[in-house]
């Protein structure tokens, strides 16, 4: 079966409760210290939060229009100081009156934002690409697709208003399936559009994306066509050019043709100084050998990556960690795996990046396994083990990812994932996500970041990592048992009862992944590269099978 003829579950959703109430109170602490000082850090580290917690308000059906100030304040004031260079008067206390003066629902579902978490997208992007390109109508009517549009329709809006236009703005949430989304307005959004109608307005619609559908961006399109809106006054204004010709919605070339989109400049923020990129899988030609060695990569999904260019021992790797606070998780876990010692320290950089010293080494292959490498991966499983657990219940979603793709890879292993050890799992415990130095010590690169992105497994049983280094490392039965006896040794945790189910799901997911990036990739050079990881992992999944058939 192709890859294109697949539906595959590879994704997970981020969405998470929280509290309302504190979630209100971070945006409190985040806000009043910036009436004394102030930086673009700071302003941005607030609106991020208050466009978290509006959007979390707003899905639950309560009036967003009290945390639309705070919102709507720390946009205008970035916009000023970032884009247009003056100084704004801050009104901390107008933000802090409209927050405590209203009622925040006990709980809120929150989604992470791909696009400030991992994709290095940065809201003045959409401030720049409405100052120099977009319609020059005097009344513009802003339209955030939640989750993420509600912090980019409050910096439009500031932008537009920064130009002396008039802006108003809401945030809509589209739903249904992935590939065919709907959008139904309420009320109040249906009053929002007459309103800007009368006004003559121009509509900006507003999110990253699109996806590989295309569906939210149409489904608010065309719903705001059949409110009367004329399709020439309706702008899409997206994240990256879109291939529309690649929309796997119903009808999703042509419906998409009907619009006008308008991507930022897709051009990413970069340290200083003299640089050069190395995201995208470009870091392979820089560490590896032949292309032919080169491990396969998701390369439009990786994290962005910089190295500055100087003398040697004074070179430093720039990785984009996430902003403001959805990057401070990942710092804090790689810096507690530098303190004890198993990968490179991070110091935080702007708009953010963390840099880490471009250590002297090499990746390292299946073949570099031996009796010390695998004493280090028992010991690096247990330090995540004991220092990154978490607070989990079930894996019913993680064994319905299983099975789903199973069904669809017509595979029929019985599997039963029993959750003993919950952690925030590495994720990626590939040879070459580990460097040799030249005197020997293994060191782990992305500590921090794999497992708890918008890919399965996200938090998980610490067996999931136990089961990539048996996979990847090609650990026949004898250094598998070995590793995991190191690995209880050192943790107290015995996962002979569960390693073998852990060992079928983690296959069955990296097939499930290669083909789904060989799908995306088609007809690039990555496409055969990630079809035959594919491959490889499924003949992981027929070799457990004989084991299986052995033991009966």
């Amino acid at each position: 079966m192709s890859a294109c003829a697949l539906n595959l579950w590879v994704f997970r959703d981020t969405r998470r409760t929280v509290s309302g109430q504190e979630l209100k109170t971070k945006l409190l602490r985040e806000v009043e210290p910036l009436a004394r000082t102030r930086s673009q850090e700071s302003v941005l580290r607030a609106l991020l939060r208050a466009g978290e917690l509006e959007c979390g308000v707003t899905d639950t059906g309560v009036c967003p229009a009290p945390f639309q100030v705070a919102t709507d304040h720390l946009a205008e004031t970035l916009v000023a100081e970032t884009l247009i260079g003056s100084e704004l008067s801050f009104r901390p206390d107008t933000i802090v009156n409209s927050l405590n003066s209203s009622f925040v629902p006990e709980e809120l579902s929150i989604a992470e934002p791909e696009g400030f978490s991992y994709y290095a997208l940065h809201p003045m992007a959409y401030a720049e690409a409405v100052a120099s390109s977009l319609p020059g109508s005097s009344r513009v009517a802003v339209v955030g697709i939640r989750s993420i549009g509600t912090t980019l329709s409050a910096i439009v809006s500031a932008t537009v208003k920064a130009q002396g236009r008039s802006a108003h703005r809401i945030t809509v949430r589209p739903q249904g399936h992935p590939y065919n989304r709907e959008l139904k307005l309420s009320n109040y959004e249906e009053d929002f559009v007459p309103k800007a109608l009368a006004d003559d307005s121009e509509f900006l619609v507003v999110d990253e994306g699109p996806g590989l559908s295309g569906s939210s961006f149409l489904s608010v399109a065309e719903a705001l066509a059949a409110a009367g809106v004329s399709k020439q006054k309706i702008t899409l204004l997206c994240s990256h050019p879109p291939d529309l010709d690649s929309f796997r919605c119903n009808d999703g070339s042509r419906r998409a043709r009907e619009f006008r989109w308008a991507p930022v400049d897709d051009k990413l923020r970069k340290p200083e100084g003299e640089n050069f990129y190395i995201g995208g899988g470009h870091w392979r030609a820089h560490l590896m050998g032949t292309e032919q060695q080169w491990p396969a990569s998701w390369v439009n999904l990786e994290r962005a990556k910089y190295c500055t260019a100087g003398r040697p021992g004074e070179s430093r790797l720039f990785k984009f960690a996430g902003l403001a606070h959805y990057g401070d998780k990942i710092l804090e876990r790689e810096a507690l795996s530098a303190q004890e010692k198993f990968g490179p320290a991070p110091r935080p950089a702007p708009d953010g990046f963390a840099s880490y010293a471009w250590l002297c080494g090499r990746p390292m292959w299946a073949h570099d396994l031996n009796d010390s490498a695998l004493s280090r991966l028992a010991e690096y499983c247990a330090f995540r083990e004991r220092s990154f657990r978490t607070d989990l219940r079930h894996l019913e979603v993680l064994q319905s990812m299983a099975e789903f793709n199973q069904t669809q890879l017509q595979l029929d292993f019985p599997i039963s994932l029993r959750l003993e050890r919950p952690v925030i799992a590495d994720g990626r415990m590939q040879p070459h996500e580990w460097l040799l130095l030249p005197d020997g010590r293994m060191l782990k690169t992305d500590s921090g970041s794999h497992g708890d992105d918008h890919f399965f497994p996200g938090p998980t049983d610490i067996a999931w990592d136990l089961a990539g280094a048996i996979v990847e490392w090609q650990m026949d039965e004898a250094q598998a048992e070995a590793f995991l006896e190191r690995y209880r040794q050192r943790s107290g945790d015995n996962p002979e009862a569960r390693i073998a189910d852990f060992v079928i799901a983690y296959s069955v997911f990296r097939t499930a992944y290669c083909l789904m990036a060989a799908n995306a990739l088609c007809g690039t050079g990555e496409e055969p590269r990630l079809k035959l990881a594919a491959d490889r992992y499924r003949a992981n999944l027929g070799a457990r099978r004989e084991e299986m058939a052995d033991a009966i």
